[in-house]
């Protein structure tokens, strides 16, 4: 659907609207709800610069977020009770409410084996505020856009930061391993 060197293409030809097209194209990828955010973030990284970057791609995600939070609540409130079933924690913040249900949220986007489209669906068909699920998702969010972010970087400038790209997929690949081992048990 996107590809890096487009989205950087589009931001240099559009410069002057870089930042709400970044912002529209995270929004589209929340709605979507499956797909993969990285190339944004990439995009962002090499076109703003690794702190911006990181910033615009955060308010990105949680804006989509927060777009497909009202989407989903508007469209499929009803049908959805099933989400509970695809995880514990998603039973739990269908069933939740106030701040509980944004705790739930909040470690929803912390783990990174939940596609975000399902916290999202969960959380909408929960009773949880819009304000609630916005800060919760943008909290939440910090760390999995600054990994993106870290591993962008990494890939851009590759020659220099090799050892780093490396010690970072392991380390991601060892706490995937170790997750899923305790999951099981």
């Amino acid at each position: 659907m996107f590809n890096l060197d487009d989205i950087v293409t589009l931001f240099k030809e559009y410069s002057m609207y870089s930042i709400p097209i970044s912002i529209l194209i995270s929004t589209i990828i929340a709605i979507l709800g499956v797909v993969p955010s990285i190339f944004v973030t990439g995009a962002n990284i090499i076109f703003f610069g690794a702190f911006e970057g990181f910033i615009i791609s955060l308010i990105g995600e949680a804006f989509g977020g927060y777009i497909s939070f009202i989407i989903y609540r508007l469209g499929f409130k009803k049908g959805a009770e099933n989400i509970k079933n695809k995880h514990k924690l998603l039973k739990a913040l269908v069933d939740s409410e106030g701040k509980k249900a944004g705790i739930l949220i909040f470690e929803g986007r912390l783990i990174p084996f939940i596609p975000s489209g399902f916290v999202t669906l969960a959380a909408s068909i929960s009773n949880v505020n819009g304000f609630i699920f916005i800060i919760a998702t943008f909290l939440g969010k910090i760390p999995s856009i600054a990994l993106e972010a870290l591993v962008s970087y990494d890939l851009i400038n590759i020659e220099e930061n090799f050892i780093r790209l490396i010690i970072t997929l392991v380390a991601v690949l060892l706490l995937y391993i170790t997750l899923k081992k305790y999951k099981k048990e």
